[in-house]
């Protein structure tokens, strides 16, 4: 059986513009969004620069009157390139950060656990990929991860004695992408079977855009855009199928939490009884008196 949702019409004004995108959870892929360069950043960007670089400040200056949009370029390649000098500056020789307070540990250094090594911790399996899983917890997930998703798991079996570094990096990468699948086929199958199919179509949705950037027939692209139109649909349509199944699954949860309240309150009803009060009282007394003190041999 269905359960409908019931959406209230009367929400208080500027609800309906903070309300989130049914897309909402597609916002942490986009990791290499573009920084939105605002009339503010540009000046504070452009005060820092008159400071450290005046000829460069004095150049783009001037660029900006003439191309505005030549200048935004110009003034994100600058960026970029502070933002690498800052950071070579906090890395070593080799790649990796140099150690700070707590960080001269083994179990901090590239290449031990949880280090951030030649590409960072982040991937790693103690790293932000693996973020909640101990390393006890790894068995469970790659049995899963095998019956589920066999030729991907071979793969990273592969790597284990021949890439060790690698393999702990792949491992943190799986863990951080189908983490979420596993953990719901514990606990709501059917959420897990829409994770899933959203998984596939995610990947479809990549390749397509990597095909219609690289497509050079217009006809081409436009059978593309076609494929791409479909896929967001379904998309869209799973999403929805997301949210129902998270619906009904609160709505369990809420039932629950029902019966424990109004069991809680029955409880709480029954020990108000000033009859049960005073039996109980006398009980626990009596109990109190009664108890004999045991001999202490040492």
């Amino acid at each position: 059986m269905t359960t409908a949702i019931v959406l209230t019409t009367a929400l208080p004004c500027g609800a309906a513009e903070k309300e989130k995108s049914i897309w909402s959870e597609d916002e942490p892929e986009r990791k290499h969004r573009r920084f939105e360069l605002t009339d503010e950043a540009v000046e504070r960007i452009m005060n820092g620069l008159r400071e450290t670089n005046p000829e460069k400040a004095e150049e783009l200056a001037k660029l900006r009157k003439e191309n505005p949009e030549q200048f935004k370029a110009e003034l994100r390649k600058v960026m970029r390139a502070r933002f690498g000098e800052r950071r070579r500056e906090g890395m070593g020789e080799r790649g990796w950060r140099k150690p700070g307070p707590g960080l001269d540990k083994p179990s901090a250094r590239p290449g031990g656990r949880g280090g951030r090594g030649e590409r960072g911790g982040r991937d790693e399996p103690g790293g932000r990929g693996g973020r909640g899983m101990m390393r006890g917890d790894h068995g469970e997930f790659l049995k899963w991860f095998k019956e589920n998703y066999p030729e991907q798991a071979e793969k990273l079996a592969g790597l284990k004695m021949r890439k060790p570094g690698d393999y702990d990096r792949r491992l943190g990468l799986s863990l951080r992408k189908y983490r979420i699948i596993f953990e719901a086929e514990k606990e709501n199958p059917r959420l897990a079977k829409v994770l899933k199919k959203d998984l596939e179509l995610k990947g479809k949705r990549v390749k397509l855009l990597r095909k219609i950037r690289t497509a050079k027939d217009d006809g081409e692209k436009k059978e593309l855009t076609a494929q791409l139109k479909e896929v967001v649909s379904s998309r869209f349509d799973l999403l929805v199928r997301r949210k129902q199944v998270e619906y009904e699954q609160l709505l369990r949860k809420l039932e629950k939490l029902k019966e424990e309240v109004e069991k809680r309150g029955a409880e709480v009803q029954k020990w108000n009884d000033p009859k049960i009060k005073d039996d109980n009282v006398k009980m626990r007394v009596d109990e109190l008196l009664s108890e004999r003190k045991k001999f202490r041999w040492d």
